[in-house]
């Protein structure tokens, strides 16, 4: 009799716990959600691979001094807007000035030589009327009037070679532009043809980046290009100019050059990231404005054949032109509700009001 009433109460408390275990929640239908779907297909995506470089001028000019000497004085820093002819650099030019002043002293020496050779040639000149010299010693006179008259021109001409050589110490922009570099600093020697500024004119900008020669090969003049510069948060579409064949033979990469238009409002020395639309590749996707985020999971809302919303937890990958990459989580084919509709949540019946085969950002 204890062993039946024993088993019953077991029989009670299993029945009790499998009650309760198999609980179900019912939940009404409501009523249903209008939505507009779109089927998940393959479609072209950018290329999540970046290059980098910088954006420059195709008119760049490196100043350097025609003379050896030390860097006395910037006026101008990096960044700084210069005029044609504005000052830049003074250079010590103290053995320039010293020759100057070396060559001056013999254009003075040597005028002074020409005017006692035109006063004796004068005062001949008058003797050989007179017949009180002979024509020889007229000759002679004269041959010393055109000799000091050579000198003085020698004098000249060195006068002027030193003062070029004078004027190197002060350098002037030789256009109007932007000072893109400084390449030493005041108090550092300068020598004929070492950099000292480089100066960009700011109205014909280029970008020159370096592009593997598998990725180069895909690439060519008049494709678009994708050109963002963080430091402005800008992103602009700009042509590819220009594509070098010749690969660098240590990196294995090639050049590419694209131009950046007028009033773009970038300036040379800027950083910037550029994604070419010629490596797009092709991957399952949809669209942007579908995707559900929460935490770090990304979602999209699939309408089921049963004509319910489901929250489908997926992978995404690339992203770019108004669409997503899904690397795992969705088929092609299924029905991806877009846009989502305020407060639709899983489980929610919807009713197809538009439907896509095309997957639009």
């Amino acid at each position: 009799m204890k062993t039946l009433v024993s088993l019953l109460g077991i029989s009670t408390v299993l029945v009790m716990l499998t009650a309760c275990g198999h609980k179900v929640e019912q939940r009404e239908a409501g009523p249903k959600v209008p939505v507009q779907v779109v089927a998940a297909a393959e479609q072209n995506l950018p290329s999540a691979e970046e290059f980098v470089g910088n954006i420059r001028s195709k008119q760049a000019v490196v100043i350097s001094t025609k003379m050896m000497g030390r860097v006395v004085r910037f006026f101008v820093e990096e960044g700084q807007a210069v005029t044609k002819g504005q000052p830049l650099v003074d250079v010590d030019a103290s053995e320039a000035q010293s020759a100057y002043a070396q060559s001056k002293a013999g254009v003075d020496a040597a005028d002074v030589a020409v005017r006692n050779m035109e006063r004796d040639h004068e005062r001949f000149k008058s003797l050989y009327e007179q017949k009180a010299v002979t024509k020889h010693q007229l000759e002679q006179v004269e041959m010393g009037l055109a000799s000091a008259k050579a000198q003085k021109a020698q004098a000249e001409a060195g006068l002027k070679m030193s003062g070029t050589l004078l004027s190197y110490g002060k350098i002037l922009a030789p256009d109007a532009g932007i000072i893109t570099k400084k390449w030493m600093d005041a108090g550092n020697m300068a020598f004929p043809g070492a950099p000292i500024l480089t100066l960009e004119n700011p109205k014909d900008l280029e970008i020159s980046v370096s592009v593997s020669e598998d990725k180069a090969r895909l690439i060519s003049p008049g494709q678009q290009a994708q050109v963002t510069v963080d430091a402005l948060g800008k992103s602009l579409t700009v042509p590819v100019t220009a594509v070098v064949g010749a690969s660098d033979p240590m990196t294995r990469t090639s050049t590419v050059k694209l131009s950046i238009p007028d009033g773009s409002g970038l300036a040379p020395g800027q950083f910037a990231r550029v994604r070419f639309g010629s490596l797009a590749f092709k991957a399952l996707a949809v669209p942007a404005a579908a995707l559900q985020t929460e935490g770090q999971m990304d979602g999209v809302f699939v309408a089921d054949q049963a004509g319910l919303a489901r929250l489908r937890w997926i992978q995404t990958g690339a992203r770019g032109d108004g669409l997503v990459q899904v690397m795992a989580g969705l088929n092609a084919g299924e029905r991806v509700i877009v846009p989502v509709p305020p407060g639709l949540s899983d489980g929610q019946p919807v009713e197809i009001t538009a439907s896509s085969a095309e997957v639009k950002p």
